[in-house]
């Protein structure tokens, strides 16, 4: 099987991280916050998705443009634009592109978080609450690293729309660019969790989860895919991203089951 190189960027982030997709137990006040929060509303009734970001002082996201002139945050917008484009009412999707549009979160002071600690921290702090037409999705840019793992990159909490993004994972990554690159899509891959893939809330078409990795495809070639692999795929994922642009990062299984589940 051919390897799209822009994709095996997350071969390396997730042998970096070892995906973060997590199970938590939630008291029931906060099961009752996040009830709309599913892949059904999201696929049917959803009429705008939108995007919150937060970051503690020292943890900021990358922002700005690529050598292309358009901006990382694209990354993203363009992927939830064609995971949604099945839709017979094609939501609207809100996506921050600049700092000025994120918020800043006080300092927390923690060198570690549990997936508990997260999602209290959206309790606190989210801007809006979700509904059955209007989903929102909560990124948290956090110092400190996962109860879990200090190689932990991420984590999408599952049961709810709430990813935590450990910044000094990503810094240590690699230089410059690639961090970018690094950064960008690994939010894609866990909002792919939580938005319901691979098996979690889609249903799945044919049979392609990678059952031994959890919530994860078995297509190499996807950027829900989990292997490990080392620093050249790295360099190769930024050589190939610049030099064709290419933003769409979904398997075509992913790509079958989005289109099957659509209303």
């Amino acid at each position: 099987m051919q390897k799209l190189i822009y994709l095996v960027v997350l071969i390396l982030i997730f042998s970096l991280s070892g995906c973060g997709k997590k199970t938590i137990t939630t008291s029931s006040e906060i099961n009752a916050a996040y009830i709309t929060s599913n892949a059904s509303n999201y696929f049917s009734t959803t009429q705008k998705i939108v995007v919150e970001v937060y970051y503690e002082p020292g943890a900021e996201p990358f922002v700005g443009t690529r050598l292309n002139g358009h901006p990382y945050w694209e990354i993203l917008e363009d992927n939830l634009k064609a995971i949604f484009k099945f839709r017979t009412n094609i939501p609207v999707i809100i996506v921050p592109k600049d700092q000025a549009s994120m918020y800043t979160l006080p300092a927390q002071n923690k060198t570690t978080w549990t997936p508990d600690d997260i999602v209290a921290l959206n309790q606190t702090y989210k801007q809006a609450s979700p509904s059955a037409t209007e989903a929102h999705f909560y990124i948290y840019f956090l110092k400190g690293n996962s109860s879990d793992s200090a190689n932990v990159i991420a984590e999408s909490i599952n049961g709810t729309p709430v990813i935590g993004v450990f910044k000094s994972v990503i810094t240590g990554s690699g230089s410059g660019i690639v961090q970018r690159y690094v950064e960008q899509s690994t939010i894609v891959h866990e909002m792919g969790h939580a938005i319901g893939f691979v098996n979690n809330g889609v249903p799945m078409k044919t049979p392609y989860q990678d059952t031994a990795h959890g919530n994860h495809s078995t297509n190499s070639n996807c950027v829900m895919y989990w292997q490990n692999e080392g620093q050249a795929d790295l360099q190769n994922f930024v050589a190939h991203y610049i030099s064709t642009g290419d933003n769409i990062m979904w398997g075509p299984e992913v790509m079958a089951d989005a289109q099957a589940f659509s209303k």
